[in-house]
């Protein structure tokens, strides 16, 4: 979403180009050349662009950054998670592995997850899961937790990561956490969505800075 990509939109100069309905922002850092942009929610939405990125852009590495719930019980709002692995919780395991692309976890780039835990020390790595619709029950998420062993849950991470994959493109995925995937989800996002947007675009550029 947009807000997601405000702090990096307000301390880059940035260069729009408009691009199938999309806006993508061009801007240098340090020795990053960079093309921003906000997919759009939902699964479909983030293959698309993602794939567009790097088929117009040439792009030869994938960052995400955004919102998450929480699932692991040691999460609260405003804290960073690194994926290390990622997972689509509304397709079935089995299907993914049977089917192409022949598995259902797909790996972080282990260069760039080092790169950023560096910079992360005591903040958690695990499972990044998406699907089609925010999770806001406990019911819910506690199937998650248990089918894919995952500590954060958003709509878009999975997807990108896939698109990765099949292109080759070395993936991390950095999400805050805005709510807690339960009841009160929905209130917690509203109140976190900027404060925590913010705090991972500040994290991601102080990592590309050094």
């Amino acid at each position: 979403m947009p807000i997601e990509l405000d702090y990096l939109r307000h301390h880059l100069n940035c260069t729009p180009v408009v691009l199938k309905k999309r806006t993508f922002y061009l801007a240098d850092y340090g020795e990053n050349d960079l093309v921003l942009f906000a997919s759009g929610v939902g699964k479909v939405n983030a293959t698309v662009y993602t794939q567009l990125l790097i088929d117009y852009f040439e792009t030869n590495v994938i960052l995400n950054i955004g919102i998450a719930g929480g699932l692991h019980p040691c999460l609260k709002p405003l804290d960073i998670v690194l994926g290390d692995r990622y997972s689509h919780h509304d397709v079935d395991k089995n299907q993914m592995e049977r089917l192409f692309p022949y598995t259902s976890d797909f790996q972080a780039d282990t260069q760039l997850l080092a790169k950023f835990k560096a910079h992360h020390q005591e903040g958690m790595i695990g499972c990044i899961v998406s699907g089609e619709s925010f999770i806001a029950d406990d019911n819910e998420k506690a199937r998650i937790i248990e089918t894919f062993d995952a500590v954060a849950v958003d709509m878009e991470t999975s997807a990108i990561a896939h698109v990765c994959f099949i292109n080759e493109i070395p993936f991390l995925s950095i999400r805050g956490i805005s709510d807690l995937a339960n009841d009160k989800a929905t209130e917690s996002y509203d109140n976190y969505e900027k404060l925590v947007s913010d705090r991972v675009g500040k994290f991601c550029l102080d990592v590309l800075e050094n």
